[in-house]
């Protein structure tokens, strides 16, 4: 069966990156960990490596083309096998910014006012911001429907010629759309040390028709709000951002922190919370792993991060290269870690969880799933059986504490089953 090698998505802001080389050919052989191409962003040129093993049995970019971000890069199988046709096929934009020849892109706007916009790239945010534009309420050109430059010059030039006021972004502005659709929307909510980019990948697998946002956690990503005083205050904080982007009815998805978060603004507050899927939530009992929050914050080289990262997952071999490298390039250009120490000061005290959301799974009454993998090194497992009655409960096999990256596509289908059984 043919796999494919995608243009990886390293770190949130980017959203394409032009092919600078080619390694490979068609009919090579390649392994896992083999280098098949370079791919150049706006700030930096990173290496593409082969998670498959395999013949290549299609390239679909040539250098100088400009690739999106989780598309297929090129394909793997068997020799002499025909490539797929249904692995979300992108046709890539030349060096001069025309766009190949391809399907529009449909822009289902929101009601809710949660904005049209799939992505956008930093120097289209950057001129935004300069300019009082929402980003969110701006329809899209570049590649699947990505906010560009020229976009946000339309809108200002429109308002310029009309004398029309444009409004400045709101808290808001930390919720991103990650996919169109229609319905109540499905949010995203990462944890601790990681990002709303995390759920990219996942997003591939899930079989909904619902729009699906993501945010920041404060202290996280693009949000560098000051740290939260104590959990109660970070569960505000999201609350406050989805109230200010008109988001009141909502299926809501948590990993980890974020799970625990999601789990707390379902059973209270004003949000009108149509399903929950938790997966490796903290919050269910005391212990965590001490001693991973700390390495994990106190790293400053990919030599030291690696061996942190990968006790987030059951196989080691499964963790990209490129999202150690990320993360220790983002720790750079700005101050997550001590935002990020500041937040886990006022959560963890060494081995202890400082929250609970037990209460708060009490009274949600609506669909509910948690969802953990047996092999969890962060998170006691045993805290799964001591769930009240109502939660649906699924342990995996041979899955450590990111369940949504070591066991997508069966993740994807409860989630999936979680929110369609909201009716």
């Amino acid at each position: 069966m043919a796999r494919p090698i995608l243009m990886p998505q390293v770190g949130q802001d980017l959203t394409e990156g032009k092919i600078t080389a080619i390694n490979v050919k068609l009919g090579d052989k390649i392994k896992k960990g083999d280098i098949v191409a370079e791919v150049e962003s706006e700030k930096a040129t990173f290496e593409v490596e082969a998670f498959e093993t395999g013949t290549v049995i299609e390239v679909r970019y040539k250098v100088g083309d400009t690739a999106t971000v989780l598309q297929p890069l090129i394909m793997v199988g068997e020799a002499g096998e025909a490539p797929s046709t249904n692995l979300g096929i992108h046709q890539p934009t030349s060096t001069a910014g025309e766009t190949a020849s391809k399907a529009p892109v449909e822009v289902a706007a929101s009601a809710q006012g949660y904005g049209s916009s799939v992505g956008s790239s930093p120097l289209a945010r950057r001129i935004a911001k300069e300019a009082g534009v929402r980003v969110g309420d701006v329809q899209g050109s570049g590649p699947h429907g990505a906010v560009v430059k020229k976009d946000i010059e339309a809108v200002v030039e429109k308002h310029r010629a009309t004398g029309r006021t444009l409004t400045k972004e709101g808290d808001g502005s930390d919720l991103r759309s990650l996919q169109q659709g229609s319905g109540d929307p499905v949010v995203l909510i990462h944890g601790f040390g990681a990002d709303l980019s995390a759920w990219r990948p996942f997003i591939l697998h899930l079989a909904l028709t619902n729009p699906v946002l993501a945010l920041d956690l404060p202290g996280h990503g693009a949000n560098l709000a000051v740290g939260p005083d104590d959990f109660d205050t970070l569960v505000a904080s999201v609350n406050d951002t989805l109230r200010a982007a008109g988001v009141s009815r909502l299926h809501l998805v948590g990993h980890s922190l974020g799970a625990a978060v999601a789990a707390s603004l379902a059973g209270g507050g004003d949000l009108d919370v149509r399903s929950l899927a938790l997966i490796s939530p903290a919050g269910l009992g005391p212990l965590i792993n001490g001693e991973f929050v700390s390495g994990f914050l106190a790293a400053n080289s990919e030599a030291e991060l690696k061996p942190w990262l990968e006790k987030l997952v059951h196989r080691p071999a499964m963790l990209p290269g490129a999202l150690v490298r990320a993360t220790i390039a983002a720790r750079e250009a700005s101050p997550l870690v001590a935002a990020q120490g500041r937040l886990a000061a006022k959560l963890f005290a060494g081995n202890t969880q400082l929250f609970s959301i037990r209460d708060a799974l009490d009274r949600y009454t609506g669909p509910l799933r948690l969802i953990v993998g047996q092999e969890d090194g962060i998170i006691p497992t045993s805290y799964a059986d001591e769930i009240p009655p109502h939660v649906a409960s699924h342990r995996l096999p041979l899955v450590g504490h990111l369940p949504q990256f070591e066991s997508a596509s069966l993740v994807a289908r409860l989630v999936a089953a979680t929110v369609r059984s909201a009716g």
